[in-house]
């Protein structure tokens, strides 16, 4: 997962030149939600994770690369546009809603916007 978010991560002709650095408290609170489900690694560098077999960039160990942007607050809702990554032909863009579940935090409920697959 980069470490930063890109208001244009659910774009898939976003350029992502401009990130917001996701705070330490933000990247325990991801590893700990998704603690058993997946392996989580924080990286500052795309291409660091990145392979290109046969002319097409693949993340390494078949593994998926995630790009979240930033949370978006709507009302009683927050947005969070996302990139999934996994190689030229295996990439997905959309924005997932969540909202606070009393005593277990936020959970996604839906999407909402356009979504995009490669």
């Amino acid at each position: 997962m980069l470490n930063q978010a890109y208001a244009d991560a659910a774009d898939p002709n976003g350029k992502h030149r401009h990130g917001e650095p996701l705070a330490p408290e933000t990247q325990r609170q991801v590893t700990a939600a998704l603690a058993g489900m997946a392996h989580i690694i924080f990286i500052a560098d795309r291409g660091s994770v990145i392979e290109a077999k046969g002319g097409c960039g693949q993340v390494k160990n078949g593994g998926i690369l995630i790009t979240l942007g930033p949370p978006v607050d709507h009302a009683s809702e927050m947005r969070v546009g996302i990139n999934g990554f996994v190689a030229c032909l295996g990439a997905t863009w959309l924005t997932y809603v969540l909202q606070e579940q009393p005593g277990t935090g936020w959970r996604v409920t839906g999407t909402t916007g356009s979504m995009a697959i490669s």
